[in-house]
């Protein structure tokens, strides 16, 4: 098992300090919630270590760690459905990772997707409060979680705010983190639409979801937004960036 850097593909489930549960713990949650054992199974637990389990999903295999109550706290720079004032350092976190024969294949939407509905399970566990996302830097409260993931596993719209995240820069613009993770490029949404922050966040929710599902910009276009306005869409930066404008 290998240690998460900060933003990989990692979730982490927050629990107070002192409370974070043991693997016992979570084999006893799957054989009381017979939902989660749908979702996942433990296919190891290590004798001389007591930190983590290897879980199996959707053929999957996936490494929680942090069982011991010494797991690292994950990089937190937006909150969604979680107090301004929480402070990560003093949760204590469980970590969910791909295991080592997805090496590579943690950045792709399906692993993600099957990650996302483990980590739905792990919120059965006594005392999980919310969860981080890595790659974003978000904390989502769980309430929060289970309101944005369900619909995504069915087929439905990609939980921007979450699993990407969006902020103001020292230009006013909005930009995205995150999203490069899944497509390589983030969003940068200029000061004029930015302006507006309900239609800049409807903006960015409609075209991260269209870049995540396989949608790819090579040169300029125009695009209609949610409103029925005319977004000009440019990449830039040798494609690291998408500029969005209004174009009329």
């Amino acid at each position: 098992m290998t240690v998460p850097s900060p933003t990989s593909s990692a979730f982490y489930v927050q629990f107070p300090q002192g409370l974070v549960p043991k693997a016992q713990a979570v084999l006893e949650l799957l054989g009381q919630a017979v939902d989660v054992a749908r979702v996942f199974t433990v296919t190891h637990r290590p004798e001389d270590d007591d930190d983590w389990l290897e879980l199996l999903s959707s053929g999957l295999t996936f490494d929680l760690s942090g069982l011991s109550g010494n797991g690292p706290a994950p990089d937190v720079v937006m909150r969604y459905g979680v107090a301004a004032d929480a402070v990560p350092d003093r949760s204590a976190w469980l970590c969910l990772t791909p295991g080592d024969h997805l090496s590579g294949g943690g950045r792709q939407v399906p692993v993600v997707r099957v990650m996302a509905a483990v980590v739905l399970g792990l919120l059965e566990l006594p005392g999980a409060t919310a969860v981080a996302w890595g790659p974003a830097r978000t904390l989502m409260g769980a309430d929060h979680f289970r309101r944005i993931i369900p619909g995504w596993l069915k087929g439905g719209a990609f939980p921007a705010l979450g699993l990407t995240a969006l902020k103001r820069d020292e230009a006013d613009n909005v930009v995205s983190e995150g999203l490069s993770f899944f497509t390589g490029l983030e969003l940068r949404i200029e000061p004029l639409l930015a302006k507006q922050p309900g239609l800049a966040g409807k903006v960015a929710v409609r075209l991260i979801h269209s870049l995540v599902e396989g949608w790819t910009v090579k040169e300029p276009v125009e695009v209609e937004g949610p409103e029925g306005e005319i977004l000009g869409v440019t990449p830039e930066e040798n494609g690291k960036i998408l500029r969005v404008c209004l174009a009329r």
